[in-house]
């Protein structure tokens, strides 16, 4: 979700298009390119001799005509070209800002700080006439993406889980929802009718972050320097699918589990359990739809580098033809302190087909280096 962010969804089903509405936009050929109007208020100061530099930035970009890409029916064959056409506009808002501060803590150890913030808005602010909303991917008939007017960018969709089923007049007391059972997931009725349906979904997280930052700091003493850099992102969720394939015994019966199937539903542990009851079966209930017990809270701190480095003095080294001599050891991802409980709370993914989605991405790896640094 910044600035530039376009519309290219994955259609899949329920994607709430209505199809004769695009067979007249095709049949027109009239798509156009999409148009971006920003709002800019900035602010640049540099104080007390130098110390501290402040930029900070109020911006509003709306974009109109978003360009989606139609799903073709299987008879044109595998290697038509989906057409795109405009079908929404969407608005971008944030602060930005920057400080540095420079200075000294004694005659021999200086430093300098940079820290970078940006509060971010996002909203689709228009569907064309007769589109409901925007689907995105589906991972194994799960459908978790919703874009909607009023709502952020590829925002999850879904059932709210209320706990689980305790015991048979747990069951029949409930509203009527298929597969419930001992152990399965309870469900909220949204709508108060009486049954749980498709209609009870709504709206259950959503992938953009309110507010993300950086903090370099470098410190240099004598010939002896040091320098970190820390990120965070903060308030944004993550679905967490990849539980799908380590938490249900349904799910590929027989492969290899993950450790919340250990403490999968029993009548002691009840709602506390990490997972619903372990057994073959898979529907709405179980892993069979979209719901709040995959999305989690993706916050996190991270520090993405940290480095030392130590010059040679110059008498040392003169001797020898060289004019200076840098050693450096470093290190990057030392660590990342998150409530997240996949692998990584650093999830990607196309910006309005499965952002913020997890299906087993690879964590960031921590990496060390030694570095020599001559000149002559």
């Amino acid at each position: 979700a910044n600035r530039g962010t376009s519309f290219y969804p994955i259609a899949g089903q329920n994607s709430g298009v209505d199809e004769g509405y695009f067979r007249s936009r095709i049949g027109n050929q009239d798509a156009k390119w999409e148009t971006s109007t920003t709002l800019n208020i900035g602010f640049d100061a540099t104080i007390l001799s130098g110390k501290f530099e402040v930029v900070a930035d109020l911006w509003r970009k709306n974009t109109k005509d978003l360009l989606y890409t139609v799903p073709l029916p299987a008879v044109v064959g595998n290697s038509a070209s989906a057409p795109a056409v405009n079908i929404a506009s969407m608005k971008n808002q944030g602060l930005d800002f920057l400080i540095i501060n420079r200075g000294k803590f004694s005659p021999t150890v200086s430093y300098e700080a940079s820290w970078t913030s940006s509060f971010l808005h996002n909203e689709i602010t228009y569907l064309a006439p007769n589109i409901k909303f925007f689907g995105g991917a589906s991972y194994r008939g799960v459908n978790p993406i919703r874009n909607a007017v009023g709502q952020p960018i590829s925002s999850f969709f879904g059932y709210k889980v209320l706990g689980y089923f305790k015991d048979k007049s747990d069951v029949d007391a409930s509203p009527a929802q298929s597969g419930k059972g001992i152990g399965r997931f309870k469900y909220e009725d949204t709508n108060g009718d009486g049954k749980i349906d498709a209609t009870d979904r709504t709206f259950i997280g959503n992938p953009v972050p309110k507010y993300t930052g950086g903090l370099v700091f470098s410190v240099s003493v004598k010939n002896f320097s040091a320098e970190t850099y820390l990120y965070t992102s903060l308030g944004n969720k993550i679905f967490n699918f990849s539980k799908w394939f380590t938490d249900f015994f349904g799910s590929f019966e027989g492969s290899g589990k993950g450790v919340n199937a250990l403490q999968s539903w029993t009548p002691a542990l009840g709602n506390n359990a990490l997972a619903p009851i372990w057994e073959s079966a898979s529907n709405i209930s179980t892993n069979a739809g979209e719901n709040s017990w995959y999305v989690e809270d993706g916050s996190y701190l991270r520090m993405q580098y940290l480095s030392f480095g130590y010059s040679l003095p110059t008498s040392m080294i003169k001797s020898i033809g060289l004019s200076k001599a840098k050693l450096t050891l470093a290190a990057t991802n030392l660590f990342t302190l998150t409530k997240y409980k996949g692998l990584d709370p650093g999830v990607g993914g196309a910006v309005d087909t499965n952002f913020g989605i997890d299906v087993g991405n690879y964590p960031v790896t921590r990496g060390f280096t030694f570095g020599i640094n001559l000149g002559f």
